[in-house]
């Protein structure tokens, strides 16, 4: 089978090229996705840590470790 496909590809080798694009096009589109989703949870947690107030005790806690 796979020696028929390389028969094929050196006959014409833009069916190859366009699934190269292509595989291309949905990784770029797949990792722009992740991208965007982890900036997506990253800013979402920085704002519930500033509404619960959260970011205050860390803070403390290292100027007591300065005091110790």
């Amino acid at each position: 089978m796979s020696s028929l496909f390389l028969a094929l590809v050196r006959e014409n080798p833009w069916p190859g090229i366009a699934v190269a694009a292509l595989n291309l096009m949905v990784a770029l589109s797949l990792v722009g996705v992740s991208l965007l989703l982890g900036l997506t949870i990253s800013v979402l947690a920085c704002v519930h840590a500033l509404a619960d107030g959260e970011a205050a005790p860390v803070r403390h806690a290292a100027s007591r470790r300065s005091l110790a």
